[in-house]
């Protein structure tokens, strides 16, 4: 399959390429679309794909119009983000394609490191202070500090693109690291992608303004809890025969 990446305008800084796709909670798609909108970064490119989603609508915002595939950059931090906006069975056929252009493009454009979001099912934290794990390719390993970092426990595994895109970066030696906070596995979870960022803010010195994300934690949790209420009010009072 012949996937491309255009680029419109050139990319100012190479220091970090970051991604995340939607998977457990939507972290990663959730955490990449708060930056491009918080970070007023500009789409410089698109990821090209012959047999793309056959969607088109706004967004980021209502002064663009999305494509499935794009690529943003925010010259102050020196961010250039990646963004699949539609997936689910397109990415179940074709990510091995996207993933592999995706990985090339940042080893040959030089890259200094790669940081990708995704979602730990939150049934499987022992402690309820742990907040997030990371993953890190040899290459990250060699060249950054992990004192403090609470690293994937052994035998677990990643799943979908971005497991296929670390797996990628370690083939290419580019330093590159997945900050995996636990979240919710059956919903979004915009809490999740808060922590996500503020592990970033660690990792980069970037501030990241974050109430859209609350304000969209607390409509959730709001619509949970009337969902709630409504299923016990049509439970009623118990029946006795």
């Amino acid at each position: 399959m012949n996937i491309r990446i255009s680029i419109t305008e050139p990319i100012i800084r190479t220091w970090y390429f970051l991604t995340g796709f939607a998977g457990i909670g939507m972290v990663g798609y959730l955490t990449v679309q708060h930056l491009v909108n918080a970070l007023n970064c500009r789409r410089v490119g698109f990821i090209e794909m012959p047999k793309e989603p056959p969607f088109s609508a706004y967004v980021v915002n209502t002064n663009i119009l999305s494509t499935p595939g794009e690529i943003y950059h925010c010259p102050d931090p020196g961010f250039t983000i990646s963004v699949i906006h539609w997936d689910g069975d397109f990415m179940t056929r074709y990510a091995h394609d996207v993933v592999r252009t995706i990985a090339h493009w940042v080893y040959i454009n030089g890259f200094r490191e790669a940081i990708l979001f995704g979602g730990l099912d939150n049934r499987l934290r022992s402690d309820g202070n742990d907040l997030l794990r990371v993953t890190v390719t040899s290459a990250y390993r060699d060249k950054f500090s992990l004192s403090g970092v609470r690293l994937m426990e052994l035998n677990y595994a990643m799943v979908g693109p971005l497991a296929l895109l670390m797996n990628e970066f370690e083939r290419l030696n580019v330093p590159a690291i997945a900050i995996l906070p636990y979240a919710e596995p059956f919903r979004a979870d915009p809490n999740a992608a808060i922590v996500a960022i503020q592990f970033l803010k660690e990792l980069t010195g970037v501030e990241i303004d974050v109430s859209r994300l609350r304000e969209l934690a607390d409509m959730i949790d709001k619509e949970l809890k009337e969902l709630q209420e409504r299923a016990k009010r049509r439970e009623g009072p118990p029946h006795y025969i």
